[in-house]
């Protein structure tokens, strides 16, 4: 079995993102769909099948790769992960969602009981398996315990607690094609790349990243309605001013 396991991650890319579509539409066939989008000065709008289906299993391959390629620091995904799953446990309990609860419970002790041997200096690693393991997990509960309330504030939700690993992602695949480059090659563009380049130490890299996942976690408890949310998400200001503070002072120092 490890010997299969090795073989599937080590894959063309192309082939590893087909099996991802694959699982993805499986995902889709069991119900695990958005049915709904939620548009600037428009609002919800409800998605026909044949848009559903795609813009469903993008959201799972893309949060799933997102995850995946922000392990590369000891500690990186696996915090982030963690930090995210408590995000969205507080927010599912909150919407009355016991079952997406209850997987990204399971998630997030799993996440932060790792993080311990994965802090740097790591004596354990994620590696593949475990990053697309998490990325698919929190994107299928993102979809199953909060966009399926029909509203617009719901359905954003779950971008706005994965913004970190989802905007990273798409500023390097965007910034690979600019470039003429294939957005599949690996490379130093990332955000955590960019910090270390500026000076940063790998766990002042780390804990910024932190801060700033758990900095748009809190905003979306605020928007979400969760009594005290907004205390929460001006407690997590405080503390990434501090953190981009520190950060800054770093990079001058180089």
């Amino acid at each position: 079995m490890i010997g299969l396991a090795d073989d599937l991650f080590n894959l063309s890319p192309f082939l590893r993102l087909l099996l991802q579509v694959l699982a993805a539409s499986l995902a889709w066939q069991a119900g695990v769909q958005i049915e709904f989008l939620g548009i600037p000065f428009i609002g919800l709008v409800s998605l026909p099948v044949w848009v559903s289906l795609p813009v469903t299993v993008l959201w799972l391959v893309g949060m799933t790769n997102a995850i995946n390629w922000i392990d590369g620091l000891d500690g990186l995904a696996a915090g982030v992960s963690g930090i995210a799953a408590v995000i969205m446990l507080i927010v599912c309990l909150f919407m009355n969602q016991p079952a997406a609860a209850l997987i990204v419970a399971a998630l997030a002790g799993g996440a932060l009981g790792f993080l311990r041997y994965n802090f740097n200096p790591a004596q354990i690693f994620m590696g593949d398996g475990g990053a697309y393991f998490m990325g698919f997990t929190l994107a299928g509960v993102g979809v199953i315990g909060l966009v399926k309330s029909v509203t617009t504030v719901a359905v954003l939700l779950p971008v706005l607690i994965l913004a970190v690993p989802l905007f990273d992602m798409s500023a390097v695949i965007l910034d690979r094609l600019r470039e003429g480059q294939s957005p599949f090659i690996a490379d130093k563009r990332h955000l955590h790349h960019r910090l270390l380049k500026a000076g940063l130490s790998h766990r002042l890299t780390v804990l910024f990243i932190y801060a700033l996942t758990l900095w748009v976690g809190s905003l979306a408890l605020a928007f979400s309605g969760i009594p005290s949310g907004l205390t929460y998400a001006i407690a997590a200001t405080l503390l990434l001013s501090y953190t981009g503070w520190r950060v800054r002072k770093c990079a001058r120092q180089q």
